[in-house]
């Protein structure tokens, strides 16, 4: 990636994906001409957002595309700023605007896509992931992790366990612990309790202070000691 490009990555840093290493494989013409005064303004704006100041956060956001409108990061990072303050409506419109300016800045389309998996709305997910994967089919950990996860509502198990499988081999430092989780729903739903035992338990070792850590222990306790008078559902 030449160095301009690799710049402008490494500025646009300021979420979940970016900053996993998630990025558009080229940088657009639009990206590259961000103005370094509304770079600023973004990563003031980026800071308050993870200080959870989000009324500054919000005011240096729309700063940031005050100066350069065609800014597909900082609507990006505006659309999280509002979801924060609980504005779905226009937080939806932001993340939309930034496919509209940049159709290939695939940070957009994951933040959509989040919105759709909190709302359980299945095929818009599974539309959301499949237009990121279009972008990077290889190297998107959160697009896969989304489209497994449409893919098992939508009852496609064996589509969705290939992509979470697919996904955890992109997550080495295991920033995402759901992928186990979303695993182990598979294989309950395949009738595969050893599977789901073992994914439970890497959740687990990831996310031991999760807030639902504690169910999932109840869960995985249960499946580790089935109850003596009912025959084991796992393999002898």
């Amino acid at each position: 990636m030449p160095a301009d490009a690799a710049r402008m990555v490494d500025s646009e840093g300021c979420n979940t994906w970016t900053e996993s290493g998630v990025h558009t494989p080229t940088v657009s013409v639009t990206r590259l001409k961000v103005p370094d005064k509304a770079i600023g303004e973004f990563q003031k704006a980026c800071s308050s957002y993870k200080d959870k100041r989000l009324p500054q956060a919000e005011e240096h956001a729309r700063k940031a595309i005050g100066i350069y409108p065609d800014y597909a990061a900082g609507w990006v990072l505006l659309g999280q700023v509002l979801d924060a303050q609980h504005n779905r409506e226009e937080a939806d419109k932001a993340c939309s605007q930034a496919t509209t300016i940049d159709p290939q800045y695939i940070a957009s389309y994951l933040c959509l896509a989040d919105f759709a998996s909190r709302d359980e709305n299945w095929d818009q997910l599974s539309k959301l992931s499949d237009e990121a994967l279009a972008i990077d089919p290889v190297g998107n950990a959160y697009a896969l992790y989304y489209s497994a996860n449409a893919e098992f509502h939508l009852k496609n198990l064996a589509d969705a366990e290939t992509k979470a499988r697919s996904a955890v081999q992109l997550d080495p430092w295991h920033k995402m612990p759901q992928l186990h989780l979303l695993l182990a729903h598979i294989y309950r739903a395949k009738g595969d309790p050893h599977s789901e035992i073992a994914e439970l338990r890497d959740y687990l070792k990831q996310a031991s202070n999760a807030p639902d850590a504690l169910a999932v222990r109840t869960v995985l306790k249960q499946l580790e000691s089935p109850p003596q008078n009912q025959p084991s559902s796992g393999v002898q």
